[in-house]
């Protein structure tokens, strides 16, 4: 969903919890709009790792984003282990990975924690 229309759907669920029945539904804020977006990009962005300053735990899966276009791999799951990059096909070998990023658990995975 873009992050417009998650500002949309956010303000008419803030306004059901904040209005009384028969009250006319007022339009989305700009300030409240402006905000949810400032603060979905910092959420996105900072979900993000800087390769040259953090990297995952010797074999831990992440997903990151490559330089390797032309091979048809911007995104991949990839691991890090004995100071290289590893990529589950050895075609990638000299893809540079640009950034990185811990891939949640999802609602019934394995930790059964979400």
């Amino acid at each position: 969903m873009k992050t417009e229309k998650a500002a949309q759907v956010a303000w008419k669920s803030f306004l059901k919890i904040n209005t009384s029945p028969g009250m006319s539904e007022p339009k989305i804020h700009p300030l409240f709009a402006s905000g949810y977006n400032m603060g979905v990009a910092e959420a996105l962005s900072s979900q993000w790792k800087d390769p040259k300053t953090e990297i995952p735990e010797d074999e831990q899966q992440v997903l990151v984003e490559t330089d390797c276009e032309d091979k048809g791999l911007r995104y991949a799951i990839a691991y890090f282990l004995a100071g290289a990059w590893h990529f589950p096909d050895d075609w990638y070998y000299d893809c540079r990975v640009l950034r990185w990023l811990y891939i949640p658990c999802v609602k019934g995975g394995k930790d059964g924690n979400q």
